[in-house]
């Protein structure tokens, strides 16, 4: 007995619609000011924050992901200590849950680094992922392959604090992300010399500060893509800004509001959010 499939229109639609349907991964990029909040979505569902912003930017988070059902994060990467990158993280360990924090290998003095300290402390089920001196972290999930580095040189003081910034790429099929932290001018050199800047989404370096190497870093990255944390009361350097719109890149700044990326490996493209 032969079986026969009637094509009715219910099946035509959910024919078409599974056809159309692409594994995605999602980066939301969050207006959080003079602040780093970034949270990346796999296409397997694996959760990656980049950064949690300030004290008062952890709370938001902590509310805009209970509102939107995200929870517990699998990794959070701390990419330095300033207030403004870990001065969230003890709300998102504490109230959503962490799977593990990569960071990197350095003290400070400041209550905002204290306070992340102690609630990693108070949950030892948080996997620590402390990135060596010039050391590499790299892994894949979902078709997607995450590369975390260190910075190499020894000798930044706590005034160069910004460039011990951990540098996250993605690769995901034909479509690179990069994360770059507060990278200032040595760090930038450092990233340029390791010639794996090109990328198609960068958030762009040190809140859109200028440097000495400001022009070659836009140049070699060459961004479709580039998303600036700035505030109203600190805005970007309009001569930056004008260097990336210069290589074609589609520039967001968060005084303007927050972005969603969305790429299915091939394509990427830019929405704004609420």
């Amino acid at each position: 007995m032969k079986l026969r499939w009637m094509l009715t229109p219910a099946l035509l639609l959910a024919l078409l619609l599974t056809a159309g349907r692409a594994e995605t991964m999602t980066v939301d990029f969050y207006d959080m000011g003079k602040a780093d909040a970034m949270l990346v979505t796999l296409p397997d569902g694996f959760t990656m924050l980049i950064d949690a912003g300030t004290n008062k930017g952890g709370k938001a988070l902590v509310e805009r992901f209970e509102q939107a059902g995200v929870g517990p994060v699998d990794m959070m990467v701390v990419t330095h200590y300033d207030k403004d990158h870990v001065g969230g993280a003890d709300k998102i360990i504490e109230d959503v849950g962490v799977g593990a924090v990569v960071m990197p290998i350095y003290d400070k003095e400041s209550k905002q680094y204290d306070q992340f300290i102690e609630a990693m402390d108070e949950r030892p089920d948080v996997k620590r992922m402390p990135v060596q001196r010039a050391g590499v972290t790299s892994f894949e999930r979902g078709g997607a392959v995450v590369t975390i580095s260190a910075a190499h040189e020894a000798d930044y003081g706590a005034d160069e604090e910004n460039d011990f910034s951990l540098a996250v790429r993605i690769t995901y099929g034909d479509v690179k992300f990069f994360f770059t932290g507060d990278a200032e001018g040595p760090r930038q050199r450092e990233l340029l010399s390791e010639g794996d800047v090109k990328c198609d989404v960068l958030k762009v370096p040190y809140h859109g500060r200028l440097t000495d190497v400001s022009a070659p870093f836009a140049q070699a990255a060459s961004p479709k893509i580039a998303f600036i944390t700035d505030s109203e009361e600190e805005p970007a350097n309009p001569v930056l800004v004008r260097l990336y719109e210069e290589t074609g890149a589609q520039v967001y700044c968060a005084r303007d509001g927050g972005i969603r990326v969305v790429s299915d490996g091939k394509h990427v493209s830019a929405e704004e959010m609420d």
